[in-house]
């Protein structure tokens, strides 16, 4: 079945049913020898260590190899590589540890995970069945979000099942890669200790040596070392651009991955953040008290002699400083990222389908009083948000956010009798100034949207292949469901995982992620269609690959002609809205953000029982 013909029968019209019914199964016919043949025993494959023996998921026909480890995890320390070797097969047939987190007992369990812990460097691949060395499928590798201090590879809310799945009824079959890296102080410790010794960014570092694990070991598993792309939500997708920035492109490496999925993040935070500003030394001050380290001769090796659980819990003390994150370190952040990004000082080989939501801005706000009514209660939250903005530059803010802007993505003004602010108050108690969504708007291209646009203009102007997106669809809509207490429906953070994989409704998703709504065919297109893009560019580097009823031919990003792929269906239950806009919205505020890259990043001013 070739590609067009697959698009037309996903998303056929009412009248196609019966026809889209039987060509479906004849394609599953045909794979189902295959895939019977692979469920009658256990998958086995051979890396460079040693054999492992999988499991066979049937219900998915895919193979799965799970917690096979790819490097070591000093505490504190660099990554080593995995260098033991054995003799007859080892089981991976069930998730490994995890990182040290804030994922609850509950997330676990509903991934069969069962424990964290200090060796935690493990990931998991998942092929369709009845491939072996000789297929060479392109490969995706996911990289979870969470802020630095959160996620883990086996996530159920990043499930790669679906999409693989999907791959295979496409015609497009992809291996998926899912892995683990170390987060919080444990992953991105700060401090004039750990900055001598080189021990920074230890997360990037982990996730560096997964891709060199993947590069020596997933041919073994019918992949393509050639073909490897990164897909990555928030903190995934900002540690993309850094695997993009790495080193500066000065090791001569070969290269790891020819393309990034990065879904709201990239650059934009983290400029001024160093493992010896002040915020970095507090904290880790603050951790060495915790753990009764102070008089200690060689305060890091004191720490080091601790378990990952101790320093995990030691830094639950320092939490409000929210400081471990990552840091520019000269090594591998090798200067601020969105100066590395302008000055073009990264490899050319890797192409990126970069996309926000519509209301990015909408979560990290909420998390801050939403009762602004006036333009100084505006000016005054930026100010304790961007504590080093000079009055010049908040000045600027201020006249490129006017409180009477139209959108995309807000319609302002708000009052208090707006039935948005309304049902705002009802999803989750949130109180509705006349100039929450302003700020909400400042705040979401601060945080991730002027990123975006800087990577796809950098990329189009370096002659590299970059398609940008919008992701402007409404998971939940009157009546706004509030989901844990985070955030009300709209196109907001986190709120299109389920088009992005192609969940089911009953696929038990939790925290911040909306299920499709139901009854809506334009969201279930929605979701097929946007899956379907996102393959072919993991299958072919070119999401204009495969055809999808509705969908508009996506454009390369240009520079003279900017523009996005609109994923819209909240307008109509039954009807499409995926169009092409121009991505100059905004334009003025937009471009302030990326040319104020150290003055304009976020820090949070020290308390004063961290201060000592």
């Amino acid at each position: 079945m070739d590609h067009q013909a697959f698009e037309e029968i996903a998303l056929s019209s009412a009248g196609q049913l019966a026809a889209t019914i039987t060509n479906m199964l004849l394609h599953y016919l045909a794979l189902l020898p295959v895939a019977l043949a692979g469920s009658h025993k256990a998958p086995v494959t051979t890396t460079l260590n040693g054999t492992y023996t999988g499991r066979h998921l049937p219900e998915f026909s895919q193979d799965l190899f799970l917690g096979i480890p790819f490097a070591r995890a000093p505490v504190l320390g660099n990554p080593t590589p995995w260098d033991e070797s054995w003799k007859g097969s080892r089981s991976a047939e069930y998730n490994g540890a995890i990182c040290y987190c804030y994922a609850s007992p509950a997330e676990m369990e509903r991934a069969n995970v069962t424990e964290m812990s200090d060796e935690c460097l493990n990931l998991n691949v998942i092929r369709p069945s009845g491939i072996n060395k000789k297929t060479k499928l392109p490969v995706v590798v996911w990289l979870y979000g969470g802020g630095f201090v959160d996620g883990f590879g086996a996530d159920i809310n990043s499930n790669m099942s679906y999409i693989v799945q999907a791959s295979v009824a496409q015609n497009m079959p992809i291996i998926a890669v899912t892995l683990n890296y170390r987060v919080g102080f444990l992953g991105f410790p700060g401090g004039a200790e750990v900055a001598e010794d080189g021990a920074t960014n230890l997360g990037f570092k982990d996730q560096r040596k997964a891709l060199h694990w993947v590069q020596e070991n997933i041919a073994a598993f019918g992949g393509d070392p050639d073909k490897v792309t990164l897909w990555g939500q928030s903190a995934g997708s900002h540690s993309i651009t850094h695997q993009i920035l790495a080193y500066g492109d000065q090791r001569g490496e070969k290269r790891l991955f020819r393309g990034a999925i990065m879904v709201s993040s990239s650059v934009g935070v983290g400029n001024s953040h160093h493992p010896t500003r002040n915020d970095a030394l507090a904290g880790y001050k603050g951790i060495v008290r915790a753990t009764n380290c102070t008089g200690a001769p060689d305060t890091l090796a004191c720490l080091r002699s601790l378990s990952g659980d101790q320093l995990w819990q030691a830094s639950m003390t320092v939490s409000e400083l929210e400081v471990w994150k990552p840091m520019v370190d000269g090594d591998i952040v090798s200067m601020p990222p969105t100066i590395q990004l302008l000055s073009g000082k990264f490899r050319r080989d890797v192409s990126v389908l970069i996309g926000t939501g519509s209301d990015e801005g909408l979560g990290p706000a909420k998390s801050l009083p939403q009762d602004l009514e006036t333009d100084q209660d505006v000016r005054t939250m930026l100010k304790l948000l961007l504590l080093d903005a000079r009055n010049e530059t908040l000045d600027l803010i201020m006249r490129a956010y006017p409180a009477d802007a139209q959108g995309p993505p807000y319609a302002l003004p708000m009052s208090e009798t707006d039935r948005l602010c309304e049902e705002f108050r009802i999803a989750g108690g949130l109180r509705c100034g006349k100039q929450f969504r302003r700020f909400a708007s400042m705040f979401g291209d601060f945080f991730v949207i002027a990123g975006r646009r800087a990577v796809a203009q950098k990329f189009a102007e370096l002659g590299m292949t970059a398609y940008s997106y919008r992701f402007d669809t409404w998971p939940t809509s009157f009546p706004i469901t509030n989901f844990t207490n985070f955030k009300p429906g709209f196109a907001g953070h986190s709120t299109d995982y389920s088009y992005l994989f192609r969940f089911p409704r009953e696929h038990n998703l939790y925290g911040n992620n909306p299920p499709i709504p139901e009854g809506s065919r334009a969201h279930l297109e929605l979701s097929q269609g946007i899956a379907a893009k996102l393959i072919a560019y993991i299958y072919t580097g070119n999401p204009n690959a495969v055809s999808v009823r509705g969908f508009p031919v996506w454009p390369k990003y240009d520079v003279k002609r900017p523009t996005n792929m609109v994923f819209n269906a909240t307008e109509h239950p039954d009807r499409l809205n995926v169009h092409i806009e121009p991505d100059t919205w905004r334009k003025e505020g937009m471009a302030i953000w990326p040319s104020h890259p150290i003055e304009l990043d976020y820090r949070k001013a020290i308390p004063e029982s961290l201060s000592g």
